[in-house]
């Protein structure tokens, strides 16, 4: 079946506001923001590992980003590292704490999602498989953890 790209654009759009309502929700239960679970997928499941990485990736500001994280260090959910071979350079990684809240984050996001899409056909589930890979493809979210 093929469908308009146009109307199905449209029809994405509109869709993408109840569902993240839905994740924002779901993101409440964890005590991090959105913007602070954002940060640290992308420090898991990317190859994003610089403040300046995270703030391209986020397209957000430098200053921004590094807020994020000063907050994520000082909650022990993001570490930073400083290599001896180039000391201009810092590293951010997500600590276990920090996996293990996105990983809470992530159940609960699914059970969110779930919940929402409890009507939906195999049919459905097999086109939005398809449609979350390819998405996943797009913003580099390449790794196999998604």
């Amino acid at each position: 079946m093929h469908y308009d790209r146009g109307r199905t654009l449209q029809l994405l759009h509109r869709v993408v506001l109840p569902l993240d309502r839905a994740l924002q929700t779901a993101d409440r239960a964890t005590g991090c923001s959105a913007a602070q679970l954002s940060a640290l997928g992308l420090l898991i499941y990317t190859s994003v590992s610089t403040l300046s990485g995270l703030a391209a990736r986020e397209r957000i500001s430098v200053p921004t980003a590094s807020r994020i994280i000063e907050t994520l260090v000082r909650s022990g959910l993001v570490e930073r590292e400083v290599y001896a071979a180039d000391r201009r350079t810092v590293h951010l990684r997500a600590t276990e704490r920090g996996r293990r809240a996105v990983e809470i984050a992530c159940r609960a996001r699914e059970a969110a999602l779930a919940e929402v899409l409890v009507d939906f056909s195999e049919a459905e589930w097999d086109v939005l498989g398809g449609a979350a890979r390819g998405l996943a493809r797009v913003f580099a979210y390449d790794r196999g953890e998604v």
